[in-house]
Order: structure tokens, then sequence, then C-alpha cells
């Protein structure tokens, strides 16, 4: 149960992130830089449907996205405004699944426990870890971001 809380909570946050919570501009947001970052496996294939997060190493404005088929995702601050505050960021990659067996049921202490697949190694998923930065201009971005593959842990 704690788990399916945990995953519960997780999406509706990066839900919040994602979408935000209204159209209108923050008072205070600086001009943007368009910024386009393409999520690779080390292998050269695209990771699709990840959640991309830029963490400011000074300010407040962090960005988000996700990406598409193709591994590229157009980031936006607070998940609504396109561009990127100028600076530098620490960047995060997560793409998690969450796969329930055909026993599971949340309200049994018994029951069997929903299983949390990483598909992206962790070190790209915390800011404090994350060998992943950039640095914002006013030149519009455009790079290539590379991750490792989780390792599946054999029980």
């Amino acid at each position: 149960m704690k788990l399916f809380s945990f995953c519960f909570l997780t999406c509706l946050l990066c839900s919040v992130s994602m979408f935000g919570c209204g159209s209108r501009r923050p008072p205070g947001l600086p001009k943007l830089t368009a910024c386009e970052l393409t999520v690779q496996f080390d292998d050269g294939s695209p990771v699709e449907n990840v959640i991309v997060m830029l963490y400011p190493v000074e300010g407040k404005w962090y960005s988000n996205g996700k990406t598409n088929s193709a591994g590229i995702v157009k980031v936006a601050v607070n998940g609504s405004f396109y561009g990127v505050v100028p600076g530098e960021y620490k960047v995060t990659v997560k793409k998690q699944e969450v796969t329930f067996p055909p026993n599971y049921n949340p309200e049994s202490e018994n029951s069997a426990e929903a299983v949390v697949h990483q598909h992206i190694a962790e070190e790209f998923m915390l800011p404090n870890k994350t060998p992943l930065q950039i640095t914002v201009g006013t030149s519009p971005v455009k790079e290539i971001l590379t991750v490792k593959k989780s390792e599946r842990k054999k029980n």
C-alpha cells in the first residue's frame, strides 16, 4: 500500500508540474530561451516518455517536459511557458513503470505488491547525483543528453 501511495503521489506531482495550474505568466519570470533536448540511451536509441527536469544551480525557475517517441522534449518553465531562464542547470531524467500482478488488491494486507520498474540508471534521476548539466544563454539550445539504462535486479 505504501508503494502504491508513493507512486500515486509521484504521478500527481509530475502531472501538476508538467501541466501547471494555470496559463498566466508568473510575476518576475524573465525572458526565456528556447530549449530542445534529445534524450538517448548510450547505444543511441531514443528514450521516449521520460520526464526531464532542469534544476537551476542558482535561481528559482525550474523547467521540465516529457520526451516524445523520438526522445525529444521542448522544455518549459512550470510546464507551461516554453523555454528556459538563462543559467546553469542540473538535469534529471526519470522513467518509471508500475506493474500490478493479477492478484493485486490494495485493500488486502496479503496482496501481491505492485512492482516499480526504473528504466533509467539511478544516477540520472537525482539532482544531487546527476552528471547531466547544461548552460543556457540567450541563443536557442539544442542538445543531446545520453543516459544509461538501469540494471534490472534479478530475484
